[in-house]
């Protein structure tokens, strides 16, 4: 399970985040990824999309 934290320094939580369709012949392309606690939002170059997810706080490591 890929983590990310959060880029915002308000912010800082962990969410899960899943790349697809990045196998595909095509030039990689800025896409958003966006924090699902805060709405903090950067861009990743990717040839496909990305999907993020809260953790559960079970999931979580030093929370």
């Amino acid at each position: 399970m890929p983590v990310e934290f959060c880029l915002n320094p308000e912010c800082k939580r962990q969410f899960e985040v899943i790349e697809f369709g990045h196998d595909r012949p095509a030039q990689p392309e800025p896409r958003q990824l966006v924090c699902p606690y805060c709405g903090h939002t950067i861009y990743r170059k990717t040839r496909g999309a990305f999907i993020v997810h809260q953790l559960d706080r079970m999931m979580l490591r030093n929370d």
